[in-house]
């Protein structure tokens, strides 16, 4: 599933189609509401496919806010912080075998999951976790980028407002 921001009356090709998916658009629309609230806040539903977006002139106030901001640094500093705060997250018990490195249902034993892991042949071991019992957290999947913030602000300034479908 992916977000589809449509523009409404794009000025180039670049304006006329921006999209993410879910895992990429959720850090990205994070971002640039919690950075710019009173540019962003005529969209309501930023996390939604229901149509909601910004004007052409709101769209273009907010492109110039990002554009300020990646020639600043700013946003390269954010990529940083977030960068550092998911690498600092604890891994997770594994959702599959629940910890205990083995699966024990009937995937597993189909497939020789059910017996530890044996790391000369990679063999055995939950597939899920490689026998480890944990995983990163689940919040590493939502990754976060400069060059994704500025594919975004190029859209904006060329989409002539837009549309989240």
């Amino acid at each position: 599933m992916g977000m589809d921001i449509y523009g409404k009356a794009a000025t180039t090709e670049a304006g006329s189609y921006f999209r993410n998916n879910v895992w990429w658009w959720r850090p990205l629309a994070d971002y640039v509401t919690g950075t710019y609230p009173a540019l962003t806040e005529a969209c309501t539903y930023w996390h939604s496919n229901d149509g909601d977006g910004l004007n052409a002139e709101q769209s273009l106030a907010l492109a110039e806010a990002i554009e300020r901001d990646l020639a600043s640094g700013a946003v390269a500093a954010y990529a940083a912080q977030y960068e550092a705060a998911l690498a600092a997250l604890p891994d997770e018990e594994c959702t599959i075998c629940h910890g205990a490195g083995v699966r024990t249902d009937e995937i597993g034993r189909q497939h020789g999951y059910d017996v530890p892991r044996d790391e000369a042949t990679g063999r055995g071991g939950c597939n899920g976790c490689q026998g480890k019992g944990r995983t990163p957290s689940w919040a590493t999947h939502y990754p976060f980028s400069e060059e994704n913030v500025r594919e975004f602000a190029t859209f904006l300034r060329e989409c002539g407002g837009f549309e989240i479908c």
